[in-house]
């Protein structure tokens, strides 16, 4: 009966005429150190992969806790605009019966009833039709609900295009293919992009927490080029959003468009 050998010899053979080198350990201690060899490499792979998500996670709590610290001042600024509404109607009412008059200011809504007006609201959401040119802008860049709509006609009230409530980070989608005329940081509209689509046509997306291209590039429709924000001269996270056709600006909520207009 033979018997087993309780040693392995490795061998090192150089290229050349060096000499041989090899080395005599047991059976044992070589599978110990392959199989300490597996488990370093199982960690190191396990390391990675909870490291990973443990980075998303903490960059998802400081996002949430960013977004609780804004919901706090909005809070804290809707309290602070009951309270100036109810002293203002008090004010209004004691005027009122100074001067004789009867009147009576209306109940403010309760929340549920404002909540259901809400719910009323339709989404802001617009399919592209099948065989549109894809250079044209069609539909809208994120969905949301609509809490401005298109006003060109009033003076006052002027508002070249829609705004879509959305929470902070929603991505933006380019609406038509076209190339980024601007990409900067403007007074009003905050961080904004201009995409030009043609030689007419132009869309404009503003308030942007985070533009995600830059100028000269080349846009796809449908490509991520920026993330909603609360920037520029905003009160909520939003997203104003226009189309402009030799730099008048046109109704984004109408459609199906008629191409003819973008000629």
């Amino acid at each position: 009966m033979e018997r087993k050998s309780r040693y392995v010899t490795i061998m090192l053979v150089p290229e050349g005429t060096e000499s041989r080198r090899g080395w005599r350990i047991r059976q044992w201690l070589l599978k110990l150190l392959v199989g300490a060899f597996i488990v370093l490499i199982v960690g190191i792979i396990l390391f990675f992969i909870f490291y990973g998500r443990m980075l998303s996670r903490a960059a998802l709590t400081e996002q949430l806790e960013e977004e609780n610290e804004a919901l706090r001042r909005y809070r804290y600024k809707v309290e602070l605009l009951e309270q100036n509404l109810m002293q203002a109607r008090e004010v209004v009412s004691r005027m009122a019966t100074l001067a004789g008059i009867d009147y009576e200011f209306p109940d403010l809504p309760d929340d549920s009833t404002i909540f259901a007006e809400l719910d009323k609201t339709g989404l802001a959401v617009i399919d592209r039709p099948t065989g549109t040119d894809f250079s044209l802008p069609v539909g809208l860049p994120l969905q949301g609900f609509i809490s401005q709509e298109f006003v060109v006609d009033d003076s006052d009230h002027y508002h070249p295009g829609v705004d879509i409530a959305c929470a902070v980070g929603t991505p933006v989608l380019a609406t038509g293919s076209g190339q980024v005329v601007y990409c900067e940081f403007d007074s009003t509209y905050g961080n904004m992009v201009v995409i030009k689509h043609n030689d007419s046509v132009t869309t404009i997306y503003g308030h942007n927490e985070k533009n995600l291209v830059q100028m000269g590039q080349k846009i796809l429709v449908g490509s991520r080029i920026a993330l909603s924000g609360n920037t520029g001269k905003s009160t909520a996270p939003h997203l104003h959003y226009e189309i402009r056709i030799n730099n008048k600006p046109v109704n984004p909520m109408d459609n199906p468009y008629d191409e003819k207009n973008y000629q």
